[in-house]
């Protein structure tokens, strides 16, 4: 049963953003959900949402600035993600 914290999730995020520069927030999610498999808790659905713990965490990374400024987003809803230094060199 899987309870994945944030610290744990933003180093795979970051690995699957600085390889698909520009990914879209429910792609990341996906592609981490993928490499993480959570399970148990991680699954449970927030109350008055259509999201899982899980995919709440993913979204958290920019809202609680987990990642400092090692990554930049563009847009508010599903957003796209960039390593600062992708962002940099495209922009």
């Amino acid at each position: 049963m899987t309870n994945y914290t944030e610290n744990q999730i933003a180093p795979v995020a970051y690995e699957i953003i600085r390889a698909n520069p520009g990914i879209r927030t429910s792609s990341l999610i996906d592609r981490v959900r993928e490499e993480m498999r959570p399970d148990g808790e991680d699954l449970e659905i927030l109350a008055g949402r259509n999201d899982d713990k899980f995919s709440q965490k993913v979204r958290n990374l920019k809202s609680h600035n987990t990642f400092g400024n090692k990554i930049h987003t563009i847009g508010e809803h599903n957003r796209k993600w960039y390593t600062l230094e992708d962002y940099q060199s495209h922009f």
